[in-house]
């Protein structure tokens, strides 16, 4: 089965990196914030998971302890290690935000829909000259069905009224 879920990289490529073209310093924050992440106490880790497409909630977590499937190190400090496997339980179990379900519906990858869609919002800003954020509300989303030998593919265009406001100098 193919995972669904982010990986902590591809977290970090989509969710946490600065766009193309962004301040070089903020690209240095962002990696000392990536450096600084773990450990992480239960309603971060929480937070975390629900970011690469898990549904979970703190009381899951807390869950996961009692019944053994994961052994943190310490109470309320979460490792990269052990959020990594609770991702892997979720994603067993397929317990996926809405977003994520809709890509095991669609036959992608959760990446194969943020990845797209934060181009997008790239290529939007940049040919408008304003911040164009990747929220697929402003966008059509397009789908290539998957085949025996290649997943679906996902792309975005920009939405009617969101082109014409941007057109007409207005703020999206």
């Amino acid at each position: 089965m193919t995972r669904i879920g982010l990986t902590f990289d591809e977290y970090f490529d989509l969710r946490m990196k600065p766009r193309a073209g962004a301040d070089p310093a903020f690209q240095e924050a962002a990696d000392m914030e990536r450096e600084g992440m773990f450990p992480m106490a239960t309603a971060a880790a929480s937070n975390h998971l629900r970011s690469r497409g898990y549904d979970c909630r703190p009381p899951m977590l807390d869950a996961l302890v009692e019944q053994g499937v994961i052994k943190p190190s310490q109470l309320d400090a979460w490792t990269q290690a052990e959020v990594d496997a609770a991702a892997e339980h979720f994603e067993e179990c397929q317990i996926f935000v809405p977003y994520a379900a809709m890509c095991l519906a669609l036959g992608c990858r959760y990446a194969d829909f943020l990845r797209p869609l934060r181009e997008a919002a790239e290529r939007e800003s940049a040919k408008y000259g304003r911040p164009v954020a990747d929220d697929d509300q402003y966008f059509v989303m397009h789908r290539v069905p998957p085949r025996d030998t290649t997943p679906a593919v996902i792309s975005f265009t920009l939405c009617d009224d969101i082109r014409e406001r941007l057109e007409r100098g207005e703020e999206v």
